[in-house]
Order: structure tokens, then C-alpha cells, then sequence
């Protein structure tokens, strides 16, 4: 079994090479940011990306499992350490599709987990550890300044203001015993947007929510009736007036295929979106990448049978301004973690982990206008790409770690230098 799901929580690590690591200059010219049909999104010629692995200053075993990019020379990397102490965790029902468990460490284990928080901090020159309070892992982080990063973790929600990472204090889900981030992000210091799940521990019930920072202070932002068990996988916002969330509703799933959530939010109420038509019955949101307002990414894990006794395929949908389309992502094994826009490449990153077989190996789909095909890895061996991110300008960082659960170390590597 993989890292990423084993009791201890630690995520990802995945390997598979496609081709070796060629430290060449990226020329990756994919697409436009306008989509001209729903089913096929517009894209120039393209070339495969290149990789070059950065030093990454940790000693032992730790993981990387969020980056965000301010500018060519500001960038931040998450993720944890392993101690080898870790507490248990109480699990927000762990996605049937993935087994991913977006882990959410009891209150009273808190202070004392074992997964101590990890954030690296990109200068242009090179990475360096920044001292960060301890909140567990940190699994997603967001940037929209020098002075305005956040970043989620399992005991909470953290700020950079330039100077030092804080705690800040989301909103307790009312009637709930328990929650998870699964995504924020930073549009401004006064517009910031976080979605998660919480649960019932009486009645097992799951239901995702949405969070908004003022500048001051979180506040719920109220989501339709979306069914009596649902979850929010993602969320991305290029504004106040244009915020994009995914999720599940697995209502009934047992009976009939889930159903995908896709609402968008236009600064004065929700509105949701027809899910396109696709193949599968478990679906579990993994990112939202809102690229422009006729240019949206998602991406899904998806499994064609209810008991999750199937591989993990990847499902990408593609918002062309007026509808979803299903982009038909290849019929094979492809455990989502990411997906991401530079202005000329569009990525779709994980691993090929499957309940049905121990080995597994990296995972990378490159878009090529009309279609997916394989993309270089940025590792070798045994590995995860845990997240991207594209650089302003152009070119991606991917982060992750290599190795099994007792070697596993984190990596972090750049394309278009």
C-alpha cells in the first residue's frame, strides 16, 4: 500500500519513469485559454516539459503536498515530517473512491501527532525551511502576494504576512464533530476562500462547506441543499464575483452512480452546473483550476463499481464558458492529485495506485488540444506528484516524495527554467 494511505496519514509517494529527468529548458506551448467546443477544448502545438530537481533542505523522512508560486523568485512548498510517533487520526469517512483519507487529527492529539508541520520557502536562489507553527500536516497552500500566503492544515488554518506564519480561526461547523480542509485560496488580503468537509459522529453524515476572509475574520458562506451526504473537494476563485467549488454527492450511491457538484458563485448567490456525461459511479473531487471565465480545469478520481473494488481512473472535465465536458481522459489506471494551467501547458499529475495491486508508479497526462498523453516525470522510482503549480511567466513546480514508507523523502522540481 502506498504512503499516503496507510494508518499514519503520510501521503503520496509514487514512481514511475516515463522518461529520465533532462535538465533542458521547458517548451511547452499547449493551449489557448479559450476552449472552442465544451467536448474540445482549443490548444496550440505542443512539446513535453522538462524537469530539474531543486535540493530540498529536510533530513529524513517527510512529504510535500502543496506549493503556490508568487513569481519566478516567491514561491512556497507544504507539507510534514514524519517523527515516527504518529497519533491516530479520525478519518472524515475516507473517500470510497481514492482511500484517501483527508486524515483530521483528534483535538487532544493535536499537540502531540507525529506529523509535524513542514513549509519551504523559494527565494530564487534556493529553498529554505521557514519556521511555522505546528498544526500537523499541511496539505494545501495558496498565495496572492508576498505578504498574503495561507495555507490549510489538520489542526487548522495558517497566514504568512511576509514576516511570520500564524494561526488564523475558521468557523466551527455547527452540529458536526469534526472537519477537513480540502482547498483555499488567496484572490486578495481581504478575499480569501476555504472549502472542507465536516461530520456527524451520530448519524456518519458528511457535508461540505465554504468558507470566505474579509480581512478580518472567517465567515460561512451558505451553499444550497446539495443532498443528505455530500462532500467539497476543491475551490478556486479568480475573484469575488467568480469563485468556482466541486464536490460529491453520494446520496444513494449504492443504488446509483454519485454525482458530481459544481456550482459557481458570482458575488451574490450560488448557481449549480450540469455534470457532462461519463462512465463513472465513485467520483471524488481532487482540484479545481479556474484558468479564465471560458477556462476551468477539473480534476476527479473516478471508480466504475460502488464498493470501490475497481482501479482509480482519471476523470478531467473542462468548463468552456457555457457547459462541462468531459475530456476523456485515458481508460487506465491514473490516481489523481493535481492539475494545472501555466498559459501553455495544462498537466494532470498523481500516481497509479490501486486497491487491486501493491505496485504503482508516477502518473503524468499532458493536454494536447484533443486529447491526453503522457508527459515526463520529474522523478524516477518509486514516487507521488503530490501537487503543481504554474509560475507566473511560465513553467511548473511539482512536488511530492520518493520512496517506500521508510525511505520516503520529498522532491521538489521546476520546468521552463
Amino acid at each position: 500500500m502506498s504512503i499516503r494511505r496507510n494508518a499514519v496519514g503520510v501521503m503520496a509517494i509514487v514512481a514511475a519513469a516515463l522518461t529520465a529527468v533532462v535538465p533542458v529548458a521547458s517548451g511547452d506551448p499547449l493551449r489557448d485559454a479559450t476552449a472552442a467546443e465544451a467536448a474540445s477544448p482549443a490548444a496550440e502545438a505542443t512539446t513535453a516539459p522538462q524537469w530539474r530537481l531543486d535540493d530540498v533542505p529536510v533530513q529524513g523522512r517527510a512529504n510535500l503536498v502543496g506549493v503556490t508560486a508568487v513569481n519566478r523568485d516567491d514561491a512556497w512548498a507544504v507539507g510534514f515530517t514524519v517523527t515516527g510517533k504518529a497519533a491516530p487520526a479520525e478519518a472524515t469517512k475516507p473517500s470510497a473512491v481514492t482511500g484517501r483519507t483527508r486524515a483530521v487529527l483528534q483535538t487532544d492529539h493535536c499537540d502531540d501527532h507525529g506529523l509535524p508541520s513542514l513549509a519551504l520557502h523559494w527565494d530564487g536562489a534556493g529553498w529554505s525551511q521557514a519556521p511555522v507553527p505546528d498544526l500537523g500536516r499541511l496539505t494545501s497552500v495558496s498565495a496572492s502576494g508576498p505578504a498574503n500566503v495561507w495555507a490549510t492544515g489538520d489542526c487548522g488554518v495558517l497566514h504568512w504576512d511576509g514576516r511570520t506564519w500564524a494561526p488564523t480561526s475558521p468557523v466551527a461547523i455547527p452540529g458536526t464533530d469534526g472537519s477537513s480542509f480540502t482547498g483555499i485560496k488567496a484572490v486578495g488580503a481581504d478575499d480569501v476562500w476555504l472549502s472542507g468537509s465536516a461530520w456527524d459522529g451520530t448519524t456518519g453524515n458528511t457535508h461540505g462547506f465554504v468558507q470566505h476572509w474579509d480581512g478580518s475574520r472567517w465567515r460561512l458562506v451558505p451553499l444550497p441543499p446539495l443532498g443528505d451526504e455530500y462532500d467539497i473537494g476543491g475551490l478556486d476563485a479568480r475573484g469575488s464575483q467568480d469563485v468556482w467549488v466541486a464536490g460529491t454527492d453520494s446520496t444513494g450511491y449504492e443504488t446509483h452512480a454519485e454525482r458530481l457538484l459544481l456550482l459557481h458563485w458570482n458575488g451574490h448567490g450560488w448557481k449549480r452546473f450540469a455534470e457532462p456525461a461519463n462512465t463513472m459511479w465513485r467520483k471524488h473531487v481532487v482540484r479545481v483550476r479556474a484558468v479564465a471565465g471560458d477556462d476551468v480545469w477539473l480534476a476527479v478520481v473516478g471508480q466504475r463499481v460502488p464498493d470501490g473494488n475497481d482501479i482509480r481512473r482519471p476523470l478531467v472535465l473542462h468548463w468552456n464558458g457555457a457547459a462541462w465536458a468531459d475530456t476523456h481522459a485515458p481508460e487506465e489506471r491514473g490516481d489523481l492529485f493535481d492539475i494545472a494551467a501555466d498559459g501553455r501547458t495544462v498537466l494532470a499529475a498523481g500516481d497509479t495506485w490501486s486497491p487491486l495491486d501493491t505496485e504503482y508508479e508516477a502518473y503524468a497526462r499532458r493536454w494536447t488540444g484533443d486529447g491526453w498523453t503522457p508527459a515526463p516525470l520529474p522523478v524516477p522510482g518509486r514516487a507521488s506528484i503530490t501537487a503543481l503549480s504554474p509560475i507566473p511567466g511560465g513553467g511548473m513546480w511539482a512536488v511530492g516524495a520518493t520512496g517506500d514508507e521508510d525511505t520516503m523523502r520529498p522532491f521538489i522540481a521546476r520546468s521552463g527554467y
